[in-house]
């Protein structure tokens, strides 16, 4: 009776001893496992072995029902009812190990849950603590916790701990993927680990999995016609070498978090189609000597990274595929003048149709060039940013603000405080680096109509509010006039195919080919060149990493989704139909009696009204002679406007042999609304269901794709140059989109 006294305190003493050891409801093994990268879907991405060079992996993935069902069938299979021990099973035991030479175990996985975390001598000792041990863990954890811990730490043979592991590097699956075989398979192993060779005792192995098969099949799991495949699969043959994808962002997170297993907000499924992509792209760079590329998508909605390949190959040692292409700093070229653009909309300084002076210019040392060393005299703000002329967009930053720019940018980007002093004029041109991942940040910004914020590595992080920048109205504008760039060869065909605004960049020196866009869907950013800062004349951003930015698109799902037209934020308003500038009242009736005229053309709501021309000017004619108020006849001249150009445009123009305002009032609208006309009533015959049948009718110059929105809503997009439509009685709003940014817009009525 003492001696029975003295066991009950002494089970006591262990039972509260590991019971206080232990943190309920946490992993007891969780500082043993591998360091782990998932995807957004759970899918493993990249593991790396333990410090005991295991392959050690945590599932974050529920159970299945076929791993639960063949376990507990093999194991435990009173595992949900027993307190951590089986009674039943342990005087079986005993009786056999009495009675028989062959010993049998009475384990329970709760029991071996003990054993696999202390790790213990096997000893009589020991095997009393345990079943105290067991207890305290029953009274720790819910069953569900224990059998976790059971198939993330069971050996199944070599240095691969826990079920995972063996899915991925037997099968090359994830657990939720497995079959009845496989998971019969992997039910058998930690009971005889040592029998997995991979050239050796395959049968007695098939024999063991082929019986729980049978076993589960009598038990009702499956059907005879599921048994029958699943007794036919073979054995796996070898260990897989399991790839890391994302090498480059898993090493960052992993750096980054202390805990092993990191769910990213990466797509595993898109991240392997692109790395084989960028893979077999870099085989034709090859022969240009253009060593490295790296791309990033980003979900444009959510701002989380769906695929993140920092260079052409991890493992391209003699291509320094090691470094991180995403994160490295690097002249951006021309890939900030959409962002002067819009801001230059939103402050009132152009609209898409305003003329930019495009001539060489000297800034004190500073003499920007445009990359094809030829100049267009005066050009639209629009065709500037279009075929990224330089030296338009250095006129319009020293207008705009240079320091006003850069701060704002910095804001948009995330990039880290400098000397705004140190880069001066030529900023707009490249000459600060940036990374892949602020110029994604840009993108997005503009494709989410104005907002900027924050980008994701990891999966449900808390999203930070986004800040305003642009107007809804500006953003679109811009985003408009990218979709129509200066591109080559296959890149039209890719155009034709797909709605995409994006932008090419060259550094200076043509060390860096860049191209980066957005759709309502997906942001993309892409680079390519050489690690090393080497130049070479074969890097173009439009030709190098534009023909790639398009394959990348073709990728992705949902590919080929436009924007909205946000018609709340944006207005009718009248420009000169010279120069394209804001017009007052007096200035339309000097327009009207120098026959120069008015064009209407869509304008952010919230900018800064737009400033009148600086290329004309109000003078006084008298017998059409232009006069001063110092002439005789002045008392008898008339108030009138007149083109005034710089000198340098004038000696452009005069180089040319062109009539230069004949020359702009020839510059015709690619695209207009030629029926109906503005404000016009219409009275029609009624159809039978009351409705009133109506064509629409365009002109459409470059014949390119028009988006056309009825009432704010888009209702059609095609190349076409008529519409038929059945319209209500109402008053009806008619807006068409150019892809190169041109549009019209009007309102009509029905009777």
């Amino acid at each position: 009776m003492a001696l029975m006294i003295l066991f009950c305190i002494y089970g006591i003493g262990v039972f509260v001893s590991f019971y206080t050891a232990l943190s309920p409801h946490s992993d007891l093994f969780e500082s043993r496992y591998s360091k782990s990268v998932f995807d957004r879907h759970n899918h493993i991405l990249s593991v790396f072995l333990t410090p005991e060079q295991q392959w050690h992996l945590k599932s974050p993935s529920p159970i299945s029902s076929k791993i639960r069902a063949a376990v507990l069938t093999y194991e435990d299979k009173r595992f949900y009812s027993h307190f951590g021990i089986d009674i039943l099973a342990l005087l079986r035991s005993i009786k056999n190990n009495l009675t028989s030479s062959k010993r049998i175990g009475g384990s329970t996985i709760s029991m071996q849950v003990v054993k696999l975390y202390l790790n213990s001598p096997r000893t009589y000792t020991n095997k009393i603590n345990e079943f105290f041990q067991t207890l305290a863990l029953e009274a720790a954890f819910n069953k569900d916790e224990i059998l976790h811990m059971y198939l993330n730490n069971a050996p199944y043979g070599g240095n691969i701990i826990g079920y995972h592991s063996a899915a991925l590097l037997y099968f090359n699956k994830d657990v939720g993927s497995l079959t009845w075989a496989e998971s019969a398979l992997l039910a058998v192993l930690p009971n005889a680990p040592g029998l997995f060779n991979l050239k050796k005792n395959t049968d007695i192995l098939k024999n063991k999995r082929d019986a729980l098969l049978v076993k589960l099949h009598t038990q009702g799991y499956f059907d005879k016609e599921i048994l029958s495949i699943a007794l036919k699969e073979p054995l796996p043959s070898r260990k897989i070498h399991h790839h890391n994808l994302a090498p480059h962002l898993s090493l960052k997170l992993i750096a980054a978090r202390k805990q092993n297993n990191i769910v990213s907000t990466i797509d595993k499924t898109l991240q392997a189609r692109l790395e084989t992509k960028i893979k077999q792209y870099h085989k034709k760079l090859l022969s240009q000597g253009i060593l490295n590329l790296a791309a990033l998508v980003v979900d444009t909605q959510s701002g989380e990274i769906l695929c993140y390949v920092g260079s052409q190959d991890f493992l391209d040692i003699d291509n320094f595929g090691q470094i991180d292409g995403v994160s490295a700093m690097r002249s951006v070229g021309s890939l900030l003048k959409p962002f002067l653009y819009a801001l230059s909309i939103d402050d009132g300084l152009i609209a898409p149709q305003s003329l930019l002076v495009d001539v060489p210019l000297f800034f004190s040392n500073f003499n920007p060039q445009n990359a094809t060393k030829t100049y267009q005299g005066l050009v639209p703000a629009q065709t500037a940013l279009q075929k990224s002329l330089n030296v338009p967009f250095v006129k319009l930053l020293q207008n705009y603000g240079y320091e006003k720019f850069f701060f704002t940018l910095q804001d948009m980007a995330g990039f880290e405080a400098s000397n705004a002093q140190r880069y001066g004029l030529s900023f707009i041109l490249g000459s600060k680096e940036m990374n892949m991942l602020q110029i994604a940040r840009l993108y997005r910004g503009l494709a989410q109509y104005g907002e900027f914020g924050e980008l994701y590595t990891l999966l449900n992080t808390q999203k930070k509010p986004l800040k305003r920048f642009l107007s809804k109205g500006s953003a679109y504008l811009t985003l408009q006039t990218l979709k129509e760039l200066q591109r080559e060869g296959d890149l039209d065909y890719h155009r034709e195919k797909m709605a995409f605004s994006w932008k090419s960049g060259t550094s200076y020196g043509r060390k860096d080919a860049w191209a980066a866009g957005a759709s309502p869907q997906y942001t993309i950013v892409v680079w390519a060149g050489n690690f090393t800062g080497k130049a070479n004349p074969n890097i173009f951003g439009v030709k190098t990493a534009g023909t790639l930015l398009f394959e990348i698109l073709e990728e992705l799902p949902n590919n080929n989704i436009s924007f909205s037209l946000p018609t709340e934020s944006l207005k009718n308003i009248e420009v000169d139909r010279l120069s394209g500038y804001g017009v007052n009242d007096e200035l339309k009736i000097l327009l009207e009696e120098s026959k120069i005229g008015l064009s209407s053309i869509l304008f952010p709501t919230s900018a800064q009204p737009l400033q009148p021309s600086p290329f004309l000017k109000k003078v006084f004619l008298a017998n059409e002679k232009e006069v001063d108020s110092l002439a005789k006849d002045f008392l008898f001249a008339k108030p009138s406007l007149a083109l005034k150009l710089p000198t340098n445009v004038l000696a452009y123009y005069k180089l040319q042999n062109v009539n230069i305002q004949k020359h702009l009032l020839e510059r015709n609208k690619s695209l207009q609304i030629i029926y109906p006309l503005q404000g016009i009533t219409i009275i029609q015959p009624k159809d039978f269901d009351g409705q009133q049948e109506l064509i629409i009718r365009i002109a459409n110059l470059k014949n390119q794709q028009v988006s056309w929105y009825l009432n704010e809503k888009l209702i059609h997009i095609s190349t076409q140059s008529t519409l038929k439509l059945f319209l209500a009685r109402r008053t009806h709003s008619l807006v068409i989109v150019g892809e190169d940014g041109n549009m019209d817009t009007i309102s009509f009525n029905i009777e």
